[in-house]
């Protein structure tokens, strides 16, 4: 079975177009934002947030390595995404990633949080251009995750359908504690 974030790469390497604008809203080490720009390629440009220097200096590391230089990095609360994307492309992002919890390696009593994770994903679901992807995994297996998970959950399921397809993907455990993926995809 494909791992969860595996399976965010996938689903968003069929829909982010060469050239196109995409975001990493928690940065973290970095791997996602790479795999962003690599999709993107050398056209397109990706826009990386994260609340600590720490992850943003880990990610500046590993696109220098692989020779990318199309990433706008962002020292920022992902809650202030629509404020900070410039107005010109919003409704215009092919794909956005959240992987939340906290840093690998880094204070796990830093972590995303509940209220700020649901002004971010309710932001970007509206800077998403028709046809885009929105990817959000969730770990609520540590503290504070169960609670934003649940709350990530609820919001999706007031989403119109006419608006958004919505899926969730399990991993294979079936503990209330494992990670999940939830996926929104913007109507064309």
């Amino acid at each position: 079975m494909t791992r969860l974030t595996d399976q965010a790469h996938e689903l968003i390497a069929a829909v982010l177009k060469p050239g196109e604008t995409a975001i990493d809203a928690t940065a973290g080490n970095g791997h996602d934002t790479l795999f962003l720009c690599q999709t993107v390629g050398p056209t397109g440009s990706v826009f990386a947030f994260d609340i600590q220097q720490k992850g943003l200096d880990q990610t500046i590391e590993k696109l220098t390595q692989a020779g990318f230089s199309n990433c706008n990095l962002v020292c920022h609360d992902h809650s202030q995404l629509a404020e900070i994307i410039p107005s010109n492309l919003h409704q215009r992002i092919g794909a956005i990633m959240f992987n939340l919890g906290y840093l690998p390696g880094g204070d796990h009593t830093i972590i995303t949080q509940q209220h700020s994770t649901l002004t971010a994903v309710k932001a970007a679901s509206k800077l998403l251009r028709p046809g885009g992807i929105l990817t959000i995994m969730a770990y609520p297996g540590h503290p504070g995750g169960a609670a934003e998970t649940t709350a990530v959950s609820e919001w999706i399921n007031t989403l119109e359908e006419n608006l958004f397809k919505t899926d969730i993907c399990f991993s294979l455990s079936d503990s209330t504690r494992a990670p999940r993926l939830f996926v929104l995809r913007k109507q064309e």
